[in-house]
């Protein structure tokens, strides 16, 4: 099992949108543990995405202060462990500066939070009645990561593999991914994790990725 790192591909920008997101998930993870010891209060089933409450619009308790709808945005900035916001951090610090390069700033910032909404969207269709919260920004990560495969494919990514460092193009490590998840969804397996949702994410971003490049990359990349 190997973990991407970085990209050896510089950026002309830096990739502060990119940053942002990082600081702001880990952020209100640390309130997500802040919350949970000060007073037991969990704030996934606050603010995570509940099919139910999204397919119904009903409020189910806990309540949360904002209506529902909102959590189709908060969802994204919230995790279920340190080993789901490690990983997902990972992926994004390797997939996301090259991306927002291509893209800059503004636009990617658009782009990245309809991945999580189509995600989101993506897997409360077979999962409507469902009371349990989604959370996690895997699915606005795997969209940055089909956009990664379609336009920047051969990049190649320094990886972890035990204790060694390797790099590796990027088709080598997002093609195998997304099988997996289409595998996993296949085989019926049970499972807490939402892999419809990556590939909703996924094939989002790989179909949207290159709408969103600025005009100034698009001869460097096509």
């Amino acid at each position: 099992m190997f973990f991407p790192l970085k990209s050896n591909e510089p950026t002309i920008k830096a990739p502060i949108v990119t940053i942002l997101i990082i600081s702001a998930n880990i952020l209100a993870f640390v309130y997500q543990q802040f919350s949970l010891m000060a007073d037991g209060r969990s704030l996934a089933a606050i603010y995570g995405a509940i099919p139910y409450e999204l397919t119904h619009a009903v409020d189910l308790r806990p309540r949360s202060p904002y209506p529902v709808y909102y959590s189709i945005l908060s969802y994204m900035f919230l995790h279920g462990g340190f080993l789901h916001i490690i990983g997902n951090m990972l992926f994004l610090n390797a997939f996301a500066p090259n991306i927002e390069d291509v893209m800059g700033h503004s636009r990617f910032l658009i782009f990245y939070v309809l991945c999580g909404i189509v995600a989101v969207i993506v897997y409360i269709i077979p999962n409507y009645n469902s009371a349990i919260p989604l959370v996690g920004a895997s699915g606005a990560i795997a969209g940055v990561m089909g956009a990664h495969l379609r336009i920047l494919p051969g990049t190649r990514i320094r990886c972890l593999l035990l204790f060694f460092r390797i790099n590796l193009p990027a088709l080598v490590i997002l093609f195998p991914w997304i099988m997996l998840q289409f595998a996993n969804v296949l085989t019926h397996e049970q499972s807490n994790v939402a892999f419809i949702a990556h590939i909703g994410g996924f094939l989002f971003g790989m179909g949207m990725g290159r709408k969103f490049q600025s005009r100034r990359y698009r001869s460097v990349f096509y």
